[in-house]
Order: structure tokens, then sequence, then C-alpha cells
């Protein structure tokens, strides 16, 4: 997913976007899938809070975020299924978006990684809840990639830190939820039915409903 970002910011750079509803406003797609503050808070685009999560054309970016992903996948627990994954996956991400709305209108972003700190986060938690104790090896991991990617020129440190605390939340939240079903041989993973629907449902909303306001606004 982290890959299909980045090749859907290179194709939409190539392509001109020429909103009708604001004037010597042609940029390209990319630029419009990103979150730009002013766009959101002014012309109400809130389809851009989803999509920037989707879409970037840095191969920084990109590159530092796969292989976080290929370091947090080794790390996760048995109770972090896909289900569970993507849920705490898109709304700490959204979660880092809306915070990023303080940084001003003139603020743009786009990138997955409040996402990912959402999930290192939620994992700490998780683990310390169940354990009574923390990873040191994920945790140095977590302050090594928060600390090393959040002092880069040009990042959203502001989207990691909104992602962070939101995934601390949620991993209090799997825990609570889990716990009843968990025992010394039984580690819960199996999500309830209807929280799959549930969260398929949600998903695919947010991506059909910011697709339509896109296209809208773009006057295709």
């Amino acid at each position: 997913m982290i890959l299909a970002g980045w090749v859907v910011g290179l194709i939409g750079d190539a392509l001109t976007v020429c909103p009708p509803t604001i004037t010597n406003s042609c940029l390209s797609a990319t630029d419009y899938l990103a979150q730009d503050n002013a766009l959101v808070v002014y012309a109400h685009q809130y389809y851009q809070l989803f999509t920037s999560i989707l879409v970037t054309d840095s191969p920084l970016d990109a590159g530092f975020n796969a292989i976080a992903v290929l370091i947090l996948d080794r790390l996760t627990e048995d109770n972090l299924n896909k289900t569970r994954y993507f849920a705490i996956f898109f709304s700490t991400a959204v979660v880092g978006n809306l915070l990023t709305l303080l940084q001003g209108p003139a603020y743009a972003s786009a990138g997955a990684s409040g996402g990912i700190f959402g999930i290192f986060a939620a994992l700490i938690t998780f683990s310390w809840l169940k354990e009574k104790s923390v990873n040191v090896y994920t945790l140095f991991l977590f302050l090594i990639i928060f600390l090393g990617s959040s002092a880069l020129p040009d990042v959203n440190y502001v989207a990691h830190i909104g992602g962070a605390l939101s995934g601390f939340v949620a991993g209090a939240i799997l825990y609570q939820i889990v716990k009843p079903t968990m025992t010394e041989y039984s580690m819960a993973y199996d999500s309830d039915p209807r929280t799959v629907v549930v969260t398929i449902i949600l998903i695919f909303l947010s991506v059909v409903a910011s697709a339509a306001q896109f296209l809208s606004f773009a006057g295709l």
C-alpha cells in the first residue's frame, strides 16, 4: 500500500487538475490529493484528510515508510490481526491529519507515517497492559524512527505526534476489548465478525466518499 501510494503520487504529478470553483488554480492531481489545510478549512475539501494518507511523490517518504512497515510487521502482536491493524492505521492517521490543521492554512502534507506511528504506539500500550512491561527493542525502534523521521526536513512531525498519541489510546482500547477472551493459551486473535464488517464498510465508505468529493471538486 505504501509503494502503491508512491506510484499514485508519481502518476498524479503528471496530471493537471483545474478546479472550476477556484480561479487560476491548475495544479497536479497529487497536490490536490495531498492535504492542503486551506482547502480543508476554507473550501471544505474534507476528502484530503483521507486521500493524503494514500499518496506521496517523495521517494524518501515512501522508502522510509516501507522500511518502517517491514520492521513493524515483524514486531506485530498476534492480537493485531488485519482488521485491527487497518482500523488502527487509518483512524490514527486521520487523527494525525486533523492535528495537522493546527499548523495553519498555509501548511500542506501527505503520507502514511501518522498511521504507522499509530500502530507502533498501539503495540507499546497493548504490550504494557498485557505483560506489565514493554519490549525494549520495540520501544527503542519507535523512538529512533520517530525522532529520526520527525527531524528530517519537510516532514510533518505533528502528524507523527497525533498518530502516536491516538495509537497509545487505541492500544489501550484494543486490550480492554480482547481482555475478556484472552487466556494463557489463547491470544484472542480473531475479531468479532461484526467488527470485521463494520471496519470494511467504514474504510470502503471513506474511499468512495473521498473519491466522489475529489472528482466533484476537480470538475471531472
